[in-house]
């Protein structure tokens, strides 16, 4: 369910609000576009190759005495190339925060694990975007990026249940016609609190797509992106083939599988490749 907040339409720079946030946000005065442009109260996340139209923003916001994380991810006067890039999505959003917003609630309604959208609102001329803003909850838990770096310390039974709650949930996404696009481990978090089938969930959900044509294209560059981001030296082959048998739901790697692999190791190897240059530049 959703609510909207001090205007009828978030073009006229209003909020969309999940129900249930609109008290919290009321109460820090967060309810329009203007207020999440104009908030400063908490820690700006800068990152090398962040375009200086975007902003990342992490807030703690006081829930009666609960302190509950939020980010809050701003576009101000995007590039043509960027919206260009944005309908292609499929997603039908206006704007690059409402694109983010759309994938959020489909993933969720089709029973996908994401990061909870909280409030977005956009303004625009014409159908050009002016500027857009996204609110969303943190996520329990850490990163796998983070969490897989324990391995060695972690007891087996763990690593096995997580390698196989990681391939269901990425088969899954998958199989729903998804591709998240920036698949690494990184976007991947993990909370070990609740069981295992229910502790996993999918962050920066920017440049996901829903694509009509060439699915095994995107699927391989997916699981590409997933392998480079798991280290050699913690991961090994057999947990990758683990991974893989169970992502196919199959107990032997059969041919078509395997041709799989070698479209998987082929795209991982450039952009090993590609990573490579970039460090040296």
């Amino acid at each position: 369910m959703l609510s909207h907040a001090d205007s009828n339409s978030p073009s006229r720079g209003g909020l969309v609000i999940s129900e249930g946030f609109e008290t919290l946000l009321r109460a820090h005065g967060l309810t329009s576009l203007d207020a999440l442009f104009n908030c400063s109260n908490g820690e700006r996340l800068d990152k090398p190759g962040l375009d200086s139209w975007r902003q990342r923003w992490r807030l703690t916001l006081d829930d009666h005495g609960t302190p509950r994380m939020f980010y809050l991810k701003r576009f101000l006067g995007p590039p043509r190339w960027a919206l260009r890039a944005m309908r292609r999505s499929g997603s039908g959003a206006s704007s690059l925060a409402g694109n983010e917003w759309e994938w959020a609630q489909r993933l969720t309604n089709d029973g996908i694990p994401c990061v909870q959208a909280v409030a977005f609102g956009e303004e625009l001329k014409g159908s050009h975007e002016r500027r857009s803003a996204i609110l969303t909850a943190g996520v329990p838990g850490q990163s796998l990026e983070r969490w897989v770096t324990q391995w060695r310390d972690a007891d087996r039974l763990t690593i096995q249940r997580l390698i196989t709650a990681t391939a269901a949930l990425i088969s899954r996404l998958h199989g729903q016609g998804y591709i998240h696009r920036d698949l690494y481990l990184s976007h991947v978090f993990y909370d070990p609190s609740p069981p295992i089938e229910r502790s996993l969930c999918l962050i920066d959900l920017q440049r996901v797509i829903r694509p009509r044509w060439r699915l095994r294209r995107w699927i391989v560059k997916d699981l590409a992106s997933l392998n480079f981001s798991m280290p050699a030296r913690l991961v090994s082959r057999t947990d990758r083939v683990r991974w893989l048998r169970r992502y196919l739901s199959i107990g032997k790697l059969d041919a078509s599988a395997r041709r799989l692999v070698y479209r998987v190791v082929g795209k991982t190897q450039r952009i090993t490749e590609r990573e490579r240059a970039k460090s040296h530049l």
